[in-house]
């Protein structure tokens, strides 16, 4: 689709007081992807994929604005993408600098392009917890109180951070206007451990498809797929890396494997780790019971849900509200999830949701995944309350944040 019809015409847009939106990703190159962000990469993934951030933009231009998401990478040429969702992409230029384990990331371009828009939105909220000085806070000490700035906080593990990495995100954080998390417990560490007072935090889940991400007879869609609908289909969908509890995914498996025939694992997604799980597959010989489906779109995604009996989402250590789980929900498939942030708010037994982990080790999602096979939960979370993520509503209300702020300026 190369353009979206807007709801808002032009003169409707120039009484909001803002126009053009960076949704500015603080990570470089491989912090996003895993790989350096070349022409071809550009051209032929992200320019088709459907990242949040991407969501974010389509809701924008759903609302008559002109957002652009806009990428630092390691190449020195800037360039100008398009979007499959019809907005532009910027990958713009951005150094580093060795340091102790962890390089320190700069880009005065990068802030110099930021500088052209009506609102600069950070939408990269993980990075901002882990590594200091980062892009982040670079860019928030040169762009203070010239534009107004919103950035994502999507939580994690604030003991990681050592006293001078605590100051130099508390003080970019509180140099923000606006910070937008998913969950009651990211508020509380944005309060008590860096000083943000409650008028700057507003609760906002990223949106999804609700067009996409619905209901449908597995039979009908195994068919479709060409999977066998006797199986049990077990299903994490997600970057392949560490602190997505991937081998705890897998043990788990392993050990429900020998007990139970009837089940097979796919993985939806590509990463730093895909090597080690062809190698635990090749190992164990489990070739015909553990699928890679690689990277897909959301309208290829969508319809493994509709096949699976339970997904899996075991991440470590991170807040915010993983996208995979709504979707599951709406496709009313429970959910199996670590107890870390805004997952609390969704993932309920009694709701029939899922079920929440506190131990993050194999036995308890093996545990959970036969506790909800045998107790037959189905995702039948009110679909009234699932209306907040689609494109539209997310618009109007992150237009509301960002037309508040504008308005202090």
């Amino acid at each position: 689709m190369n353009n979206i019809k807007t709801t808002i015409d032009e003169n409707e847009s120039k009484v909001l007081g803002i126009k053009k939106i960076a949704l500015v990703s603080c990570y470089i190159d491989d912090g996003d992807y895993g790989t350096i962000l070349n022409d071809s990469f550009m051209e032929e993934f992200v320019c088709n994929e459907d990242h949040f951030y991407h969501r974010i933009a389509k809701s924008l231009t759903l609302q008559g604005l002109e957002p652009v998401v806009i990428y630092p990478s390691i190449i020195k040429q800037t360039k100008t993408f398009q979007h499959k969702y019809g907005h532009s992409i910027i990958r713009i230029p951005a150094k580093k600098i060795p340091f102790l384990h962890e390089p320190i990331v700069y880009s005065p371009k990068l802030v110099k392009k930021i500088k052209e828009f009506d609102i600069c939105h950070f939408v990269s909220g993980y990075y901002i917890m882990y590594k200091v000085p980062d892009l982040f806070d670079y860019c928030v000490s040169k762009i203070h109180n010239k534009i107004p700035i919103i950035t994502r906080w999507a939580g994690g593990n604030s003991k990681w951070l050592f006293p001078i990495r605590k100051t130099i995100k508390k003080n970019a954080l509180q140099k923000c206007d606006n910070i937008i998390c998913s969950g009651k417990d990211e508020t509380k560490v944005l309060e008590k451990k860096f000083g943000i007072s409650k008028n700057k935090i507003k609760f906002l889940m990223n949106p999804i498809d609700l067009s996409l991400f619905q209901k449908r007879e597995k039979i009908e869609i195994c068919k479709k797929l060409k999977h066998d609908p006797k199986f049990n289909y077990l299903l994490y969908v997600g970057r392949l890396v560490e602190n997505k509890g991937i081998e705890n995914i897998l043990n788990a498996f392993k050990k429900i494997l020998n007990e139970h025939n009837n089940f097979k694992l796919i993985f939806v997604g590509s990463g730093p780790l895909e090597l080690e799980i062809k190698e635990f597959i090749k190992k164990n010989q489990l070739d015909e019971s553990v699928i890679l489906k690689g990277q897909m779109t959301h309208n290829e995604i969508c319809y493994y849900y509709n096949i699976a009996s339970v997904l899996i989402n075991a991440t470590v250590n991170s807040g915010g509200l993983p996208n995979v789980i709504i979707e599951a929900i709406a496709s009313e498939l429970p959910v199996i999830a670590t107890d870390f942030g805004a997952a609390r708010d969704f993932v309920n037994e009694e709701k029939h949701t899922g079920i929440l982990i506190k131990n993050y080790d194999s036995k308890s999602i093996e545990s959970a995944i036969l506790r909800i096979l045998n107790k037959e939960f189905s995702g039948n979370f009110d679909r009234k309350l699932l209306e907040k993520f689609s494109f539209t509503e997310f618009g109007k209300e992150l237009v509301k944040i960002y037309q508040k702020e504008k308005a202090r300026f």
